[in-house]
């Protein structure tokens, strides 16, 4: 029962980072601002200054995808154990070989392989806000205005 729960409740996670898409799909910077004529060396060199922030961006969503789905596989399976008896036995991967361990002596190693698996997660995200606002600083300062076609 309380997995049904979890996996109800799951989508309203404090960590879940699905409101943060990026779009794959290519764009075009236009540039707004005083002047009639933009310097075609200094559009391309903005639209290279863009793609460089948006790739960046995207990577960091990647790697925060990647993150939470291994954070929400530990704490399955923590959930999972955590009712067993101690001594019973189970078993688990360690560099790439299956090895075979009593619930007591795994219960510990995830819960501490979870908590760290959380702050990476918490530091990926303010990571990725920091750049999300260098990149909105970026545009206000260049008076640069996203067109998507």
């Amino acid at each position: 029962m309380a997995s049904a729960n979890t996996k109800a409740t799951a989508p309203h996670r404090h960590l879940n980072f699905s409101s943060f898409h990026v779009p794959t799909t290519p764009c075009q910077t236009a540039i707004m601002s005083s002047q009639k004529q933009i310097d075609p060396k200094k559009q391309q060199e903005l639209q290279h200054q863009y793609t460089n922030f948006k790739n960046t961006l995207q990577q960091l969503a990647q790697k925060i995808g990647d993150i939470e789905q291994e954070a929400e596989e530990h704490k399955l399976v923590i959930e999972t154990l955590d009712p067993l008896p101690a001594d019973r036995k189970c078993f688990r991967v360690v560099n790439g070989v299956l090895v075979e361990r009593t619930v007591k002596d795994v219960l510990p190693t995830l819960k501490t392989n979870s908590d760290g698996l959380k702050q990476v997660l918490e530091d990926m995200l303010k990571q990725y806000k920091s750049k999300q606002g260098e990149l909105d600083n970026w545009k206000k300062k260049n008076n640069i205005q996203v067109v998507q076609p």
